[in-house]
């Protein structure tokens, strides 16, 4: 079965390019430039604006969530089924509990021909709601008789209903009622009326994922999967925007750290999060913050293959988490265009510290990214152009000191690899500026 589903998903992601209309996923061709922004994916994102409603209790920390998860034991609690105290007019209070075998009677009593008879047990079946819906549920598709089949439907549809409503009513006015996963989402997420909202859509529309936040590794790994699939299938099959819950959903189950993550998982993580959900977390001024948090958890755990889409994403949403990944990448890494994307990431949030991490490069001759034509010449983007252009801006230098094209500079992703390359045939003038960035930038060993 897991094979079957990761297969539909890789069939969808091979299919995004056909049947998504242009300009709402953003080409990766060359990650190391900035891609132009397009109208249903993540561009520059403003600051949130302030508003006067404050969170009741904070997000976790991105550090912190993956010690929820870890933290998580099974301790299911065995539900007694004492007999209540009956109404006076035989039918249960609200909120009453009944043994199975009175649940079974009332049931078979929904098939007699007295109508008094039929009311009561669809009353009595009511009045304990939620505690008798596996029998009714069960007897709506296997009782022999074809009127107990469908007054049971009926009286399930009805308990559901009153059931979810009356729960989701309490939750948005801020009372402690039962909502499946809300205990750990709290922990994470925070608490506050803008959260509540957020999670009443995701129980709504996920709640497979709701219920397996208190579960095991193994339960938040299925329902990611099964999560994954339904997204994917309402982006391209049905047509549907993603959501905010969508996203949270599918952040919150990723934060996971030791649930697996497939490629082709990952893949279709990265479509969802560059859809338009995404800047309107960004700009939420009550979900930002605990957004960020999760994305934070989230790009910390990618592996070097995926490195250059985690690094754009990073820095494209301002994430702080964007410098810890770069310089675990200059280690770990050994391709030129994803070691010069980890330089556009700490020439924008490292610091001088910092020059000693890049510096290795200023000698490597490997390309950082295609060939490029420019003012009639060909120019050649290295590994140690991009070092040169690190070292410069983390020095709070001019590029141009250093013959390296001032418009290079670009405000999400620190410089464009692109366009700091020296022509080909001018090896000279780079050799130069490389030994000035040397003997002026670079610290004494």
């Amino acid at each position: 079965m897991i094979l079957l589903e990761q297969r539909w998903l890789a069939c969808t992601m091979l299919l995004c390019a056909v049947i998504v209309p242009a300009g709402q996923v953003p080409a990766q061709d060359t990650p190391a430039q900035a891609p132009a922004p397009a109208p249903d994916t993540v561009a520059d994102i403003p600051e949130p604006a302030s508003v006067s409603t404050a969170l009741t209790q904070p997000h976790l920390a991105s550090d912190k969530i993956a010690d929820v998860f870890r933290a998580q034991t099974q301790t299911p609690a065995v539900a007694q089924q004492p007999r209540s105290e009956a109404a006076p007019d035989g039918v249960p209070s609200a909120g009453a509990k009944a043994t199975p075998d009175e649940i079974s009677q009332w049931v078979d009593q929904l098939g007699r021909a007295e109508f008094a008879a039929r009311e009561q047990a669809t009353a009595k079946l009511r009045a304990v709601g939620k505690q008798a819906m596996p029998v009714l549920q069960k007897a709506a598709q296997e009782h022999a008789d074809l009127e107990v089949r469908m007054r049971a439907g009926t009286v399930a549809d009805g308990i559901a209903g009153n059931e979810t409503a009356g729960r989701v009513d309490a939750f948005l006015a801020g009372k402690d009622v039962s909502m499946e996963g809300w205990n750990v989402a709290r922990k994470i997420l925070g608490d506050g009326i803008r959260v509540r909202e957020l999670y009443v859509e995701i129980f709504l529309r996920h709640e497979a994922a709701a219920a397996a936040l208190e579960g095991s590794t193994k339960q938040r790994a299925e329902a990611f999967r099964a999560t994954i699939i339904d997204i994917q299938r309402g982006m391209f099959v049905e047509h549907r925007l993603t959501t905010e819950a969508d996203v949270i959903a599918l952040l919150l189950l990723a934060n996971d750290q030791d649930m697996p993550i497939s490629r082709v998982e990952e893949g279709a993580m990265f479509t969802t999060m560059r859809r338009e959900a995404t800047s309107r977390l960004l700009i939420d001024a009550q979900l930002s913050g605990l957004f960020r948090a999760l994305l934070g958890g989230w790009v910390t755990r990618s592996d070097v293959s995926n490195r250059q889409d985690m690094l754009w994403f990073a820095m494209n949403c301002n994430l702080d988490q964007s410098l810890q990944l770069a310089l675990e990448t200059l280690q770990k890494s050994t391709d030129p265009p994803t070691l010069a994307m980890a330089m556009q990431a700490i020439s924008r949030f490292g610091d001088k510290s910092n020059i000693s991490d890049v510096a290795q490069y200023l000698d490597d001759e490997r390309a950082a990214s295609e060939v490029q034509y420019f003012g009639g010449n060909v120019i050649e983007p290295q590994l140690r152009d991009a070092a040169m252009a690190a070292i410069v801006l983390l020095s709070d230098r001019q590029l141009a000191d250093y013959h390296l094209d001032p418009n290079a500079i670009h405000a999400n992703f620190g410089f464009i690899v692109q366009a700091i390359g020296f022509p080909a045939e001018n090896n000279e003038l780079r050799l130069e500026a490389i030994e000035k960035v040397k003997r002026e930038l670079v610290p004494a060993k």
